[in-house]
Order: C-alpha cells, then sequence, then structure tokens
C-alpha cells in the first residue's frame, strides 16, 4: 500500500497519482512484473491501496513509455520483447551515449571526472575482493559510471532518453554474464572512457563508448541462449 500524506486533496491526488505510475513502472523494470503479465486495474488499486483511476492514468502513461500494451477487450499487458526490439535498444543506446561521452568530454566538471576514476578505484578493488554482495555491487557501479557520463553531458532531455533504455534493458532481462576476462576488459573500457574525457578528446570518447555498448551487445547475442547455465556473472553495460 502506498503512503497517506496530510496534503491538499489536488496536491494529495497528484501525487497518488505519481507514485502508484513510479510504483508499477519499478515493478516492472525489475521483473516482478514480468513480460506478458495481465495488470487489472482493479488488482492493482487493491494491491497498491488507492481507487481505480490513478492506475488508470498510471497505466496510459506507461502505455506511452513502451512498457505496457493495452489491448482493446482484453486489457493492459507488460510488454514483451523480441529480438528485434533488444537489437534496437542496444543499438539506441550506443548512438545515444557515445554522443553523451563525446558532450561529457566538452562539458565535463573536475567533480564528475573525479567520480569516474574514484568508480574505476572502487571497481578494481571489487574485482580483488569479492564479497557476497559482488554482483549487485558490481551493477552499482557499472551503473554509477553511465550514470556519471550522462550527468557530464549537461543534456538533461539526452539523460532522459538514455535512462528510459537502460530501464527497457532490464525489462528485456538483457543482462549479459561476465566471465573473468569480461570483467577486466569493461574496467579497462571504462578506464579509456575516463582518460578521453579527461583529455577533452570528443571524437575518442565517442568511438569507445560506441564500442563498449557494442561489444558488450555482440557478446550478450553470442551468449545468449543458455548463458544461465554456464556459471557466469550476470550485469549490465
Amino acid at each position: 500500500m502506498l503512503p497517506r500524506s496530510a496534503t491538499a486533496p489536488g496536491e494529495r491526488m497528484s501525487r497518488i497519482g505519481g507514485n502508484v505510475y513510479t510504483t508499477i513502472r519499478k515493478r516492472i523494470t525489475l521483473g516482478e512484473y514480468p513480460p506478458g503479465m495481465q495488470l487489472k486495474e482493479e488488482h492493482l488499486a487493491a494491491e497498491l491501496g488507492v481507487s481505480r483511476s490513478p492506475v488508470r492514468a498510471a497505466l496510459r502513461r506507461l502505455e506511452s513509455d513502451g512498457l505496457i500494451c493495452v489491448e482493446a477487450h482484453r486489457g493492459a499487458f507488460v510488454a514483451e520483447w523480441t529480438d528485434r526490439d533488444v537489437d534496437e535498444v542496444f543499438d539506441l543506446r550506443a548512438v545515444l551515449e557515445a554522443h553523451a561521452a563525446a558532450l561529457a568530454a566538452r562539458r565535463r566538471q573536475p567533480g564528475q571526472l573525479a567520480r569516474l576514476q574514484a568508480l574505476n578505484e572502487e571497481t578494481e578493488r571489487l574485482l580483488a575482493n569479492r564479497g557476497e554482495d559482488f554482483l549487485a555491487e558490481l551493477q552499482r557501479i557499472n551503473l554509477a559510471f553511465h550514470e556519471t557520463i550522462l550527468q557530464a553531458s549537461c543534456s538533461p532531455r539526452l539523460m532522459a532518453m538514455a535512462r528510459q533504455l537502460h530501464e527497457v534493458q532490464r525489462v528485456t532481462g538483457s543482462f549479459y554474464y561476465y566471465g573473468e576476462d569480461d570483467l577486466l576488459r569493461s574496467l579497462f573500457q571504462h578506464r579509456e572512457l575516463t582518460e578521453a574525457i579527461e583529455h577533452q578528446d570528443e571524437r575518442m570518447a565517442a568511438d569507445l563508448m560506441g564500442s563498449h555498448v557494442r561489444g558488450a551487445f555482440a557478446r550478450l547475442r553470442r551468449q545468449r541462449k543458455g548463458v544461465a547455465a554456464s556459471g557466469g556473472n550476470a550485469g549490465e553495460d
């Protein structure tokens, strides 16, 4: 159930609507509502402790986001993704994040550069001392690295589009399973990117980021079928 707060009725309804949208979206991106699952208004309303109106509004927004499909006379379903859809997501990510890296090389602030360097050092320490939360920490650091580059681009519209693609990637289950060599390669590529941004080499930063994303996708395509049984480490790039 969503939290209640003592605010004016209009403000409260707006906040409830936003919370409903955020909650359902999060559950989709985390896989709690898997692809193909039907999202019934009455069930969601009861589950979240709200009326059907904010649920209906949230579903319209999620349809606009491309995260659900609404079928006439059937209702709303979490979007299912084909191999072609996944290909498109990675292609778009490569283009957008390459552009973001070029902008970051031009516009980055000292604090953002220091943040990238610190994340690389944190990754190196994590690889040397792997605890129970190794995978979760690896994913957190990787996401923070890419997010820092997006922030350094100083382009809110670009950030919003790239973030949405990251969420879609989680929905599709497009995780890459890292082997030992891949973990080291990813860190090396992150260091190269950081150096290009440090030296404000826009072309190099764009080329490196495009290769980084496309390389991860190429490995994903080779390993996608049956990789879960190989014992690798799941991650995202």
